[in-house]
């Protein structure tokens, strides 16, 4: 211990100048750099910007230099010479790695200034004899390699270059640095051992070369630089949208979350935002692409006038997105959209924007935004987009924590369906369809409701929704099925009345690609279900497709022995070719109209019961709350009534005892 004490004191005695350079390295590179960081980052930055600057390397490098020469005679400079130098090569390696680690996204510049700093630092070594004048020589040449690479320099910090993670440019440095270490003799000078120079040939060879090398490096440096830089300036001058202007998404994942991360550090907070524009489809179809294309370019314009600084993209169509000072946003985008209205031409335009706050993110170093989230962070901003209601004359929506949790439910929604089937989370209700003429049960409407550990019960947007937007329903269709046929067991088993259902076949199961039909018979099958048990039904919105694709989806039901029931008739614009083209069982009047329920609602709800009834077509009257409306359904000869009059959607057991009466 003793020893090891007194060795670590008469190194730093011989090398204190090293110690009074590598503060001052350190000192610059946390002020110039990490002065908006947390004090406890700054102080681990900038101890390892002292371990780095002075060369700890070179103590790990003693200790495996002087054993070697322990044990081994070398005889001669050259083997000396080789010999120290590997010895270097092995820490400093991994020293170089584990700083650009821990510096973070502005290791480049940090680390280049470093790179300027070595090498000033060995032609000290080289050509001073003092301690005092080689690190008065070494600061000096820092301050004017700084000064020389100035501009190179703040074109890494700004981020737009390949230089921060081109393995050439790193490697090229390092390269320089390894050798210009070599060439100055660098583990010898410090650890003061090895042969003597003094009049050796080879030394003073050694040392002129090095001299040479960091004109060498300056000089090869700064081409390199000016060549990347004039390449990627035309490659930036090329690399916009062709339509708008706008810089194309490769240029903005590459550039944003660099403007981002720096607006942050300045605690500037920054939104990611992403549009749409209603009606634009129409103003193309009506007057003419390039029309369109001169809107496209109006709004771009209208943006770049209101964020100057913001990198904004076009997405695709009428989807732009980009970064935005998060106090501008709402003020700034209402009189965007305002903007963007008034180049309505016949057609209304709307102009929706969803902004994502990325105070989300939080405000540690952890939080920084790289390039491979990018696209997510646009994601959750579209998210918010899409939340506005299409009927709402709002032209913005935030991103906010109803959103983040209904986000969260969505992507747990899809990533533990399977597992919600298996631990029964998905279950089933059932909301019964009570026969008008007899005011007795007829059936129910078998409905999937999920109930999660983590979130609670779910809304049917919370994960309908989201289902029939991957295409995912049909596993959950199915689902019901399965849930019934336990049900129906039981209550056999129990010797109670067994009743029908009717459960949603979505246009995405007919869509999915699936054997459709055979899974549905099998799973029949293996729950033991009668088709006089079993009802499907459709809504009106799936027959936006083929017309040929649903009538035979139709027929094979019906070769099943299944009942096809219509959903929610009158919602589309299409009903009466409806009645006309499909073979449907039954339909159900879409509960709008009972909601409304004014005389231009009833004389629609009579006249469609009045023509179904010619069709030999059942009839349901969904959404009925009330006794008045009940008692209109019964007067114009509605089949069937279902709503709230006589049970929410419950549980087998919770319903069937509620519906007691109407048995």
């Amino acid at each position: 211990m003793d020893a090891a004490l007194a060795w670590s004191s008469a190194f730093f005695a011989r090398n204190f100048m090293d110690v009074i350079q590598a503060l001052i390295f350190s000192l610059v590179t946390v002020m110039l750099f990490f002065r908006t960081d947390a004090r406890p980052r700054q102080l681990a930055k900038f101890a390892l910007s002292f371990l780095v600057s002075f060369n700890t390397a070179t103590i790990i490098s003693t200790l495996v230099y002087q054993a070697v020469c322990a044990n081994a005679e070398l005889t001669g400079t050259l083997w000396d010479f080789l010999l120290a130098t590997a010895c270097l090569l092995v820490p400093m390696l991994p020293m170089i790695y584990l700083y650009k680690r821990v510096i973070g996204s502005q290791a480049s510049v940090a680390a280049f200034i470093y790179a300027l700093f070595f090498n000033a630092n060995c032609v000290a070594m080289i050509v001073s004899d003092t301690p005092l004048s080689r690190t008065l020589l070494t600061v000096g040449m820092t301050v004017l390699l700084v000064w020389l690479f100035a501009k190179e320099l703040r074109y890494i910090a700004d981020e737009k270059s390949i230089l921060r993670t081109d393995r050439r440019f790193t490697g090229t440095s390092l390269a320089f640095m390894l050798l210009l270490g070599a060439e100055a003799e660098l583990p010898r000078i410090t650890f003061n051992g090895g042969l003597p120079t003094e009049g050796n040939q080879f030394a003073y060879a050694v040392s002129i070369l090095g001299v040479l090398l960091v004109a060498m490096f300056v000089i090869f440096m700064k081409f390199n630089f000016f060549a990347i830089m004039k390449y990627e300036n035309f490659i930036r001058e090329h690399d916009e949208d062709q339509v708008t202007g706008a810089a194309s998404l490769s240029r903005f994942l590459e550039v944003a979350p660099g403007a981002i991360n720096r607006s942050r550090e300045r605690g500037v907070e920054v939104a990611i935002f992403y549009t749409g524009l209603a009606n634009f489809r129409d103003v193309n179809i009506a007057h003419g692409y390039d029309v369109g294309t001169d809107i496209l370019r109006e709004i771009y314009r209208i943006l770049t006038e209101q964020f100057p600084t913001s990198v904004i993209t076009r997405i695709s169509g009428t989807h732009f997105a980009g970064e935005v000072p998060l106090s501008k946003a709402q003020a700034s985008f209402e009189r965007v959209a305002q903007r963007c209205e008034a180049l309505s031409i016949d057609e209304t335009l709307r102009l929706r924007i969803g902004i994502y706050p990325l105070s989300y993110l939080g405000d540690d170093e952890d939080s920084r935004v790289v390039p491979e989230e990018m696209m997510h962070l646009v994601d959750l901003a579209a998210t918010a987009m899409r939340f506005l209601a299409p009927a709402s004359q709002e032209h913005v929506r935030f991103y906010d924590d109803e959103l983040e949790r209904n986000e969260r439910i969505r992507l747990h929604v899809l990533a533990s369906l399977d597992k919600a089937i298996e631990k029964d989370w998905l279950r089933i209700y059932y909301q019964p369809i009570v026969e008008v003429s007899t005011r007795k049960v007829a059936e129910y409407e078998a409905l999937s409701r999920w109930v999660d550990p983590e979130f609670g019960f779910l809304t049917p947007d919370q994960f309908v929704v989201p289902l029939e937007t991957a295409r995912m329903t049909c596993k959950m269709d199915l689902n019901i099925l399965r849930l019934f046929g336990r049900d129906v067991k039981r209550l056999r088993k129990e010797n109670r009345a067994v009743f029908p259902i009717s459960f949603n076949i979505s246009r995405t199961d007919l869509e999915s690609g699936i054997d459709l039909f055979g899974a549905i018979e099998e799973a029949m099958r293996q729950a033991d279900l009668p088709c006089e048990l079993v009802h499907v039904e459709i809504t009106e919105s799936a027959l936006n497709g083929s017309s040929t694709a649903m009538a035979e989806a139709i027929r094979r039901f019906h070769e099943l022995g299944l009942e096809v029931w219509m959903d929610d008739f009158g919602s589309g614009y299409s009903s009466l070719n409806v009645l006309k083209d499909f073979d449907f069982d039954v339909i159900k009047i879409d509960m709008q109209f009972m909601s409304t329920f004014d005389e231009r609602s009833r004389s629609i709800v009579r006249s469609v019961c009045e023509m179904a009834r010619s069709l030999g077509i059942r009839t349901v009257a969904e959404g009925v709350e009330t006794e008045e409306q009940f008692a209109f359904l019964e007067r114009i000869g509605c089949t069937y009534a279902q709503g709230f009059l006589f049970s929410k959607p419950l549980p087998a057991d919770e319903v069937l005892q509620k519906m007691e009466s109407y048995r």
